[in-house]
């Protein structure tokens, strides 16, 4: 289903998220009111946070592991940043998911269970983009880069200390990256 939705539905779901397409700076109230968030369909949050989690991801992993292949990256993609403040500060893409469940503005049992297929569709975009436009970037080398960054890895040292944030919409995002990271490239995370 997230497929679906990210090839039929997410780029105009993310143009009504962000009408202004000069502007592609979102996020500074999103701690507080997750702006136009309500604007998309309650049934596409799911899928389309989600997607919009990637998206920022792959954006922020770029700038940060890929500095001087950003600018190509980002005319290529045009991909939406996820900011706050004048200065533009990227915020942690954790927040995308976290405070829509936390403020009640979508189900978390139904963002789990687009999770896995949705990592997957990250992990093949990804390799995709990077085979048809950025054949010198190495796939795994950008996934093993990406799973252990400190903004990105939520250590496991922190789930055994404290069992109850295995249920944390954040800690099952990122475990189901690193196991469609270990499915789809064959990396252990």
């Amino acid at each position: 289903m997230i497929r679906d939705y990210y090839y039929n539905q997410f780029r105009n779901d993310l143009s009504i998220f962000m009408p202004d397409a000069r502007v592609p700076y979102f996020g500074h109230s999103w701690g507080s009111d997750c702006r136009n968030l309500d604007k998309i369909p309650i049934e596409s949050r799911p899928a389309f946070l989600i997607c919009l989690y990637f998206t920022v991801l792959v954006d922020q992993a770029m700038y940060t592991h890929y500095r001087s292949d950003y600018e190509r990256f980002a005319q290529l993609t045009q991909y939406p940043k996820f900011c706050h403040g004048l200065g533009q500060f990227q915020k942690n893409p954790r927040e995308l998911l976290l405070v829509p469940v936390q403020k009640g503005m979508v189900d978390k049992s139904a963002i789990e269970k687009e999770l896995s297929a949705g990592m997957e569709l990250f992990i093949d975009e990804v390799v995709d983009f990077f085979k048809n436009y950025m054949k010198y970037i190495n796939p795994a080398e950008f996934f093993d880069k990406l799973i252990y960054d400190s903004d990105v890895q939520i250590p496991l040292l922190i789930v055994m200390i404290n069992p109850e944030m295995k249920d944390d919409i954040v800690v099952q995002a990122y475990e189901a990256l690193r196991a469609a990271v270990e499915k789809k490239i064959g990396k252990k995370g």
